[in-house]
């Protein structure tokens, strides 16, 4: 089953059972450790992350890797999937092709298939947390600019069409941006929103994604250097078990701490943002 599935049953209170089942979950971000994550709380016997890269390479926090794995579950990496081992109509086991780390490409370096044999994560229940992409063709074909998939657009989020604006039309996420955070989905669409409004009303201006902005010192005296207050998570075989809040709340004395930090937000407004 896909991992949105899943935390889409899970969250809705649907929660599959998944006693006494080995579980093998299919990717390396953010959503793979949330699905890995809650099938271990659904009473799983055992639940074993598959990436084709390293762990260094994973695109989900380290912090949740981190948890994941004092949690009791295991982050197999360099372990490519090749397919579904079946006897009769139930999947048996997962069969992986071990990889080895090649050249870099993005930023990180490339699975490549080692002259290892083909092995097998013996499993009851495969979940599949890879990216998702989207279908493109249809843009490319009314004659949008792609690129790797992606639609091509300016820094605003105007879309291109045989290299020039195409006026009145903007994108934004990961159908521009490729896969990313919701925070940078959220981004770009007050960014669309900002500039659908300027090309509506001449003259408003205009904002881009990812602006360098000079945040000056906060004035001596007004405001202490502080570090940030994190919060303390529960211990890992406490918290494996149930699906309550994972970090303790802050204490009086912490909120108070972290309330005396100099943000000013209300100064600086959109922070991530500049206007041209």
């Amino acid at each position: 089953l896909s991992a949105v599935e899943l935390l889409g049953q899970t969250g809705s209170g649907e929660r599959p059972d998944f006693s006494g089942k080995r579980v093998v979950i299919v990717g390396g971000g953010n959503v793979a450790m949330d699905a890995t994550r809650t099938a271990k709380r659904l009473g799983a016997k055992s639940v074993t992350c598959v990436y084709r890269r390293r762990i260094v390479d994973m695109t989900a926090l380290p912090d949740e890797v981190a948890g994941a794995q004092a949690e009791g579950c295991e982050v197999m990496q360099l372990m490519a999937p090749v397919k579904v081992a079946v006897e009769g109509d139930r999947a048996v086991g997962l069969v992986v092709k071990p990889q080895i780390a090649g050249a870099i490409r993005g930023g990180r370096p490339s699975p490549v298939s080692s002259s290892a044999p083909e092995e097998t994560i013996p499993c009851d229940i495969i979940v599949i947390a890879i990216g998702q992409d989207i279908d493109s063709k249809p843009f490319a074909d009314a004659g949008i600019d792609v690129k790797r998939g992606a639609l091509v657009a300016s820094a605003a989020g105007e879309v291109k069409a045989g290299g020039e604006k195409l006026a009145g039309v903007f994108t934004g996420g990961d159908c521009w941006s490729g896969p990313a955070t919701v925070i940078r989905a959220i981004d770009a669409g007050k960014v669309a929103a900002v500039n659908i409004a300027g090309f509506l009303v001449p003259g408003a201006g205009c904002l881009v994604p990812g602006g360098k902005v000079e945040i000056p010192t906060a004035p001596a005296g007004q405001r202490l250097h502080w570090g940030r207050v994190n919060m303390i998570e529960r211990p890992a075989d406490e918290r494996k078990d149930d699906f309550n809040l994972m970090e303790k709340c802050l204490t009086d004395e912490e909120a108070a701490q972290e309330c005396s930090r100099c943000l000013r937000c209300d100064h600086f407004g959109c922070g991530a943002f500049r206007r041209s």
